[in-house]
């Protein structure tokens, strides 16, 4: 803002054709505002700028009197006779009007000068003073948090980004649980989350929409978020420790819900490093946050069925062993259960893992079985059918996504509160024990793999044309059945959908889905799951 006051001021001297010229520039500088005030009477004569905090001010007092003195005749006397007394007159005039000017003027420029300077200091100094407040907090936060400050370039800066953030995470209902579910646009992570929503509770997103798949998919169950529970995904990478703070920051979130994670067992040996950056660091990330938010969350999160890797005790126990991973991605998986050990020792973080068994169903992943055998039964080209060793079947044990969602909300309702670490001088220790659980989530009833596609045959009505290949050294192991007596006797745990029904919703998808990618003009969100009836899922009609 800039402030120019033209004015008179004091006679500066009378030019060659006898003009008499008066001039004066007053100005006041100064870095605050008491400068602006102190130099008030002491800055006449020069022009500079006045900055008072970050508002330019400038103040010009000009007034140049012209008079002709040879063009004034006294009426008198029109000769000119009088000439001379006349110019001394206006002269004089001249002078004592400018001062008149002068003093008038400073009294004028003192008062207008205080007005801009208050409003000036009210709106600047507020602004700065709310912009140093939200610089202190994100530095204190980043203090507590054990890292930086918060850098100010990022989404979170963005008043209309931490509205939608607080609109999504805060419960509508009071008493409800605040969530951030990571791994959101997942498979199992989007349903869950409509699941969180449909039951209540306040729901963030947070999801990278990497390549792994083919991002589109991952962009519909958005949508699908969107449009029936209005939940807000974030566009953010787990190992973005800042961004978590922020959101925390937000949202004061009761649960985690750790979904993120490099999925796949054979893409591992394509691409190691990607499952090191997510399953390791980017846990470790998360798992830094929460033990350090005050308060802390529950942290509830998704293992696999692989880290019973070679294990031939079967079904699988929760106690049995799980040192003998066979692929790189059971293997970061087993390390997880290690590194929430340590959190849940060391800070009191209160932890539940979810060991999945071989989800399926609607909007399910591109990579997984059932959705490539339907893929190549319809195209009519050759599945690939592995054998174990010894040309043994393989099995595994089915789950269908409203049975995996049905168990996670269990978990997540029954959570304890974390209970947090106290500092004891220079060492920090947990108050008390946290609580610490495992629970296998699976279908109970394994199934072939050539059971599954004669499924298939019949319920997409064709043939398929299968290739029996050797399993050795893909990182896959020949056979998962999960015991669940840990699951129905602490979470109420009991798979209700059949494989055979299963299969069924999931192929109706599928060929809705497909059908849909071909017509884009289809202003429906493409790929919403056809089945409406409440039994398809759980508190849903999605699954």
């Amino acid at each position: 803002m800039e402030l120019v006051f033209i004015t008179g001021a004091a006679v500066e001297g009378r030019n060659d054709r006898g003009f008499t010229k008066m001039k004066v520039r007053t100005v006041f500088e100064g870095p605050a505002i008491f400068q602006v005030l102190r130099r008030l009477w002491k800055s006449i004569g020069t022009l500079d700028l006045v900055r008072v905090r970050g508002i330019k001010i400038a103040i010009h007092r000009t007034l140049v009197l012209e008079t002709a003195c040879q063009n004034i005749r006294s009426p008198r006397n029109a000769s000119g006779a009088n000439s001379t007394s006349a110019r001394r007159l206006v002269i004089n005039w001249a002078r004592r009007h400018a001062r008149l000017v002068h003093n008038t003027c400073r009294v004028v420029v003192s008062i207008l000068l205080l007005l801009v300077a208050y409003m000036s200091f009210s709106r600047v100094v507020v602004q700065d003073l709310t912009k140093d407040l939200l610089h202190a907090s994100r530095s204190a936060l980043g203090r507590q948090m054990g890292h930086g400050p918060l850098d100010s370039r990022k989404p979170w800066h963005d008043p209309a980004w931490v509205t939608r953030v607080r609109q999504s995470g805060n419960p509508p209902r009071a008493g409800g649980f605040s969530v951030l579910v990571t791994g959101a646009a997942g498979f199992v992570g989007s349903f869950t989350s409509l699941a969180i929503a449909k039951k209540g509770w306040g729901v963030v997103g947070l999801d990278n929409f990497n390549h792994y798949y083919d991002p589109a998919l991952k962009l519909t169950r958005e949508k699908l978020m969107h449009k029936n529970g209005r939940i807000f995904v974030v566009h953010g990478d787990i190992n973005d420790a800042d961004l978590i703070r922020a959101l925390f920051h937000i949202v004061p979130f009761t649960h985690v819900l750790h979904l993120a994670a490099q999925a796949g067992v054979r893409y591992a040996k394509e691409d190691p490093m990607s499952y090191v950056q997510s399953n390791v660091a980017g846990l470790v990330s998360v798992l830094e946050v929460c033990a350090r938010a005050r308060p802390q969350p529950a942290f509830v999160w998704a293992s696999s069925s692989s880290v019973y890797g070679l294990n031939s005790h079967y079904p699988f126990s929760e106690i049995d062993r799980t040192d003998q991973p066979a692929s790189l991605y059971a293997a970061t998986k087993k390390a997880g259960e290690e590194i929430v050990h340590v959190y849940n020792y060391l800070y009191g973080l209160s932890v539940t893992t979810l060991r999945f068994f071989t989800v399926y169903g609607p909007l399910g992943r591109p990579d997984m079985a059932i959705y490539n055998f339907t893929e190549s039964i319809l195209s009519q080209t050759p599945i690939q059918v592995y054998r174990g060793p010894n040309n043994t079947a393989v099995a595994r044990d089915f789950t269908y996504i409203g049975d995996i969602v049905n168990g996670i909300m269990a978990a997540v309702e029954t959570a304890a509160k974390s209970t947090g670490y106290k500092d004891h001088g220079k060492t920090k220790r947990k108050a008390r024990p946290a609580q610490f659980r495992i629970f296998n989530l699976g279908g109970n009833r394994p199934v072939t793999v050539d059971e599954m596609v004669t499924m298939l045959e019949k319920t997409l009505n064709r043939t398929a044309i299968r290739l029996y290949e050797s399993m050795d050294g893909t990182g896959d192991v020949p056979y998962t059945a999960a015991n669940l007596t840990l699951a129905e006797k602490h979470l109420g745990y009991s798979p209700r959908t059949s494989l055979k029904k299963g299969l069924k919703k999931f192929v109706l998808w599928y060929l809705k889905y497909t059908s849909r990618n071909r017509t884009p003009k289809n202003s429906s969100p493409a790929g919403e799951p056809s089945d409406p009836s409440p039994a398809a899922g759980p508190q849903l009609g999605l699954i």
